[in-house]
């Protein structure tokens, strides 16, 4: 299966209900831990608003936001859903009140709205993964 290239980007726009699902795997690293980021921003650039940054680094899911320049709090969750060499799911669906992620189809984690919905216009994809495929719903 061909991959998609990392850093990967994709426009999004949206609302209730919406969905975007990621298929990958980890790429074998020697001598460390391979991670995980995905981020919904409202733009591209460095200066952008991240609404929901979300960081898997070893067995670690690191999630926040950025907004005006400044990271926000952090939050902190412990998942041992990943294993290396194996292909994974991820999917985040967008609820009223923020992004509901599941790994395999399992819910780990909600993370609560810190932007408007309607701000976020670009999805990001990277790390040290091999991206087989992404889809909106």
């Amino acid at each position: 299966m061909e991959s998609l290239p990392i850093p990967y980007y994709q426009s999004v726009c949206l609302s209730v209900g919406y969905m975007v699902k990621i298929k990958a795997n980890f790429q074998p690293l020697v001598g460390r831990k391979p991670e995980l980021v995905v981020e919904f921003c409202t733009g591209i650039g460095k200066d952008s608003d991240i609404a929901f940054h979300f960081r898997l680094y070893n067995s670690m899911v690191v999630m926040n936001s950025f907004q005006d320049g400044k990271w926000q709090e952090e939050k902190r969750v412990s998942s041992d859903n990943f294993v290396l060499g194996e292909s994974f799911e991820l999917r985040f669906l967008v609820l009223d009140n923020g992004y509901q992620v599941f790994v395999n189809n399992k819910s780990i984690l909600i993370f609560v709205h810190c932007l408007p919905l309607q701000s976020v216009k670009m999805l990001k994809v990277s790390g040290d993964i091999v991206l087989t495929s992404v889809e909106t719903l």
